[in-house]
């Protein structure tokens, strides 16, 4: 009896074990390949969708119950809990949001966000080398889109702003895919001692062509203080170089297109800016709840704006102070991390992304806990990165003592 309780115990280990190989060597990876490039080459948003629900959010969701370490991994990431934290603080919020949408719905949307951390952590607990080549990957498809796109927008001369193509279609939307591979090409650049790195330089000569092509302001402002973190990280004379390049790089985009800083003046920003702040203020310490609709008059605009045009201020709107709270101390948690982890190349790249993010969403968007979307480039992503490389650092350290 008991030889059968066992046969039948390791026949029922050897099975799990099949399974979350398959996923982790290959639908996970594949899952994560579609989810950085499809907006590249997918014909709209909905596909870009449906394969993330497909390749990467159910079969991440199978792995979380087919596998009790990664959980566990998981929980022991401060990260990953500040994020349970919020996402179940927001979730609450919905009982007094006063929505239209059902709150199975809106429910959804952690869970999806949830997905991405069992996806990247469990291919960095178990195939870390996976995760790497499908980053390298990624971020090839990415140059060569961009190529693409810049010389389709050079050519055929279609207006002052390169809008995106496939699935893009905003310039500032545009911008944050873009500039998430931008920057990550960045940090391997950074990160490296050899100045010259000419898969890296063409890169970010393709990228950055494209992002000022954009003639979006919220990347170079984001950039800027990617850059300077990443000097701030090295300590040394790379970070030196770097910001001295940008500086140079700066004045130079000042003096050759002035235009692309100064010539929309600010977008109605601080207007939108104060509105919401004042809305946000009649209900200061729990906020209006998740979801919640907004709606902001400009005088002098035939539209309302339905967003605050900065995360932050519509984290603080929706979930007032208590919100903000959770909110910094995601990135806290993450610089935090970041910091102790920075030699390590795939913490130091992904913690460029954090920061990207961060200045990024001060200057755009409303939607922070959102269905697949561009703005997951700028949150969701790099966190699930950052969570995923520094518990496949820990890993390592506990295998073989260093890493």
């Amino acid at each position: 009896m008991k030889a059968e309780e066992t046969r039948k115990t390791t026949s029922h280990a050897a099975w799990r074990g099949s399974i979350n190989g398959h996923l982790t060597n290959w639908v996970l990876p594949l899952g994560i390949l579609f989810l950085l490039t499809s907006m590249m080459w997918a014909g709209d948003k909905r596909l870009f969708q449906q394969l993330f629900y497909l390749f990467l959010a159910l079969p991440a969701l199978i792995l979380a119950l087919n596998c009790r370490d990664l959980s566990a991994a998981l929980l022991r990431s401060p990260v990953f809990i500040t994020f349970l934290c919020f996402a179940a603080y927001f979730s609450i919020s919905i009982s007094w949001s006063g929505t239209d949408e059902s709150a199975l719905s809106l429910l959804k949307r952690p869970l999806y966000v949830l997905c991405l951390f069992f996806a990247f952590s469990g291919i960095a607990l178990y195939r870390v080398d996976r995760l790497k080549d499908v980053l390298q990957l990624s971020s090839v498809i990415a140059v060569i889109a961009g190529g693409v796109q810049l010389a389709l927008f050079l050519f055929a001369d279609e207006g002052a702003r390169l809008a995106g193509y496939s699935a893009l279609h905003n310039p500032l939307l545009t911008s944050h895919v873009f500039g998430f591979f931008l920057v990550l090409w960045i940090a391997h650049w950074i990160h490296h001692r050899r100045f010259f790195q000419p898969a890296a330089m063409i890169a970010v000569a393709v990228l950055g062509a494209l992002i000022l092509a954009t003639g979006s302001r919220t990347p170079l402002l984001a950039l800027t203080a990617t850059i300077f973190w990443l000097g701030l990280m090295t300590g040394d004379r790379r970070g030196t170089i770097a910001c001295g390049v940008l500086i140079l790089t700066g004045a130079a985009i000042i003096i050759l297109w002035p235009e692309a800083v100064v010539q929309r003046g600010f977008s109605y920003r601080p207007q939108i800016w104060a509105e919401a702040i004042r809305q946000a203020l009649e209900f200061p310490a729990f906020g209006h709840g998740y979801n919640h609709a907004l709606r902001i008059h400009i005088d002098g605009i035939s539209y309302d704006f339905s967003d605050p045009h900065n995360m932050t201020l519509s984290v603080f709107y929706r979930g007032g102070v208590l919100g903000l709270v959770f909110w910094a101390a995601l990135f806290l948690s993450a610089l935090a991390v970041s910091w102790k982890n920075r030699k390590d190349p795939m913490v130091f790249a992904f913690s460029a992304t954090i920061v990207y993010g961060l200045v990024a969403s001060m200057t755009e968007g409303g939607s922070f806990l959102s269905r697949p979307k561009e703005h997951w480039f700028l949150l969701w992503i790099p966190f699930a990165l950052l969570t995923a490389a520094a518990l496949g650092k820990r890993k390592c350290e506990k295998v073989s003592g260093e890493c």
